[in-house]
């Protein structure tokens, strides 16, 4: 892709649900894309206490190719966003898919990253090249460093299958409690070949350095030799 991976992250925490950390995730997602080589590959929006009448006037102005819902699911399989008076209000699972099989021309993941998507998360996969979801409660700190590994990954260059894969092995790796049941799904059709996001490289792109004192200190050196090659070339 030569234009920037826009990702639309969207979150919602009803005065009647429990708090949760939708600000800190917003936060990760920003922090861990920064990590990246590719982090200018990425364009972030993010909105927060929003309601269904909100999603669609968000799609039509950002055209997102990734949209991360955070926040809240039901135990009958719905995202919670914010309804009348800050209460929360389950989303319509045929609704939520209507309205990404209008969008699927830019729409290609869908992340829920809540309890109880993961019925939501394979219906909008049959619209949606990829859709993610879990199947059973999560943590909220597994939730978070989920979203972190995750588009970390993909700024470095992996696609989405590789990319949940980093971040379930993070999960694993820490030790995350309520970390189990998130699961990717793919549209039919859509092989491993593949490789979305794909980041076309760019040759004037620097070289990734995780010690950027060191890599100075290399330049100065450098610069030093160059110095004295010229000095004794020209006497």
């Amino acid at each position: 892709m030569t234009e920037k991976i826009r990702i639309l992250v969207l979150s919602a925490n009803p005065w009647s649900t429990g708090r949760i950390l939708v600000a800190e995730e917003a936060r990760e997602i920003f922090d861990r894309i920064q990590e990246g080589p590719y982090r200018e590959k990425f364009e972030l929006h993010d909105h927060g206490a929003v309601r269904p009448i909100d999603l669609q006037r968000l799609l039509l102005m950002y055209e997102p190719h990734i949209v991360h819902f955070s926040g809240h699911g039901s135990k009958s399989q719905r995202f919670l966003l914010h309804g009348p008076h800050g209460r929360a209000q389950a989303v319509d699972q045929q609704g939520l898919i209507d309205v990404f099989a209008l969008y699927n021309k830019h729409v290609r993941l869908v992340l829920l990253n809540a309890c109880f998507t993961k019925t939501q998360a394979h219906s909008i996969s049959e619209v949606v090249d990829y859709s993610i979801g879990a199947a059973r409660p999560i943590g909220d700190k597994a939730s978070v460093a989920f979203a972190g590994a995750f588009y970390r990954a993909l700024a470095f260059g992996k696609s989405i299958r590789d990319a949940f894969k980093s971040a379930r092995a993070e999960l694993a790796l820490t030790k995350m409690p309520r970390s189990r049941g998130i699961e990717l799904f793919v549209r039919n059709g859509i092989t491993e070949r593949d490789r979305f996001p794909r980041i076309e490289t760019d040759p004037h792109l620097p070289v990734f350095s995780p010690n950027p004192v060191k890599a100075k200190v290399i330049v100065e050196v450098t610069t030093i030799k160059t110095i004295q090659q010229t000095i004794l070339l020209r006497g």
